[in-house]
C-alpha cells in the first residue's frame, strides 16, 4: 500500500506505518425523553469531570519529560472544559431540544469551530485544535470509546495521521517513533 502526505520533517523514515485514525466520531441523533434530561446533564458532568483529569494527567507527563512552561498549553484545554457559556448552551439545548447528549454536544462545538474559523484574530484561529481536541475527548467518554492513544505504541513505527492534537503529540511514546 502506498501512502502519499506531508511531512512533519525532513528526512526518509523507512518502517511499519501506524495509521493514527482522528477523525470526528459519528454521533446518531436520537430523541430522548423529557425525564431522561436529568440524567443526561449527569452525564454531561461526569464526562466532564473524567476529561478534566485526562488532561491534568496529560499537564503532568508534559511537566515530568519537559517542564512546566510546555505543559502551559494543556491550560486552554482546561478553558474550554470550564467554558460556563459553552456548558450552558448544550445544557439549554438538550432542554429545547430533547435529543441524546452526544448529539447536541457535537452540534454546539461545531458551531463554536465554525465562529473561530471565521474570526481575524489568529491567536483565536489557533485555538479551534484546543476546543477540537477536547471536544472529542469528552464525546469519546460520553460514548464509553476506547481512545486509540500513541503512549501505547510497541514497536517502532512511523505514525501517519491526518492530524495530530496537541494531547495525541503529548502522550506520543518517543521512543518508539521512526517518523511522522
Amino acid at each position: 500500500m502506498n501512502l502519499k502526505g506531508i511531512p512533519a520533517s525532513s528526512g526518509i523514515a523507512i518502517g511499519i506505518a501506524f495509521l493514527f485514525d482522528t477523525r470526528r466520531l459519528t454521533v446518531p441523533e436520537k430523541k430522548i425523553k423529557e425525564g431522561d434530561i436529568p440524567k443526561e446533564i449527569a452525564r454531561f458532568e461526569k464526562a466532564l469531570i473524567k476529561t478534566r483529569a485526562e488532561i491534568f494527567e496529560i499537564q503532568k507527563k508534559i511537566t515530568k519529560e519537559m517542564g512546566s512552561h510546555h505543559a502551559e498549553i494543556f491550560n486552554a484545554h482546561l478553558m474550554v472544559l470550564e467554558d460556563r457559556m459553552l456548558i450552558e448552551e448544550v445544557i439549554d439545548d438538550l432542554k429545547k431540544e430533547h435529543k441524546c447528549l452526544e448529539y447536541i454536544f457535537a452540534k454546539v462545538l461545531e458551531k463554536y469551530i465554525n465562529v473561530f474559523s471565521k474570526m481575524d484574530d489568529e491567536y483565536l484561529k489557533e485555538r479551534i485544535s484546543d476546543i477540537d481536541d477536547v471536544g472529542k475527548r469528552v464525546l469519546k467518554n460520553l460514548l464509553g470509546a476506547k481512545e486509540q492513544s500513541l503512549s501505547d505504541l510497541k514497536k517502532k513505527v512511523i505514525v501517519v495521521a491526518y492530524d495530530l492534537s496537541p494531547s495525541d503529540t503529548a502522550m506520543m511514546h518517543k521512543r518508539m517513533l521512526w517518523g511522522l
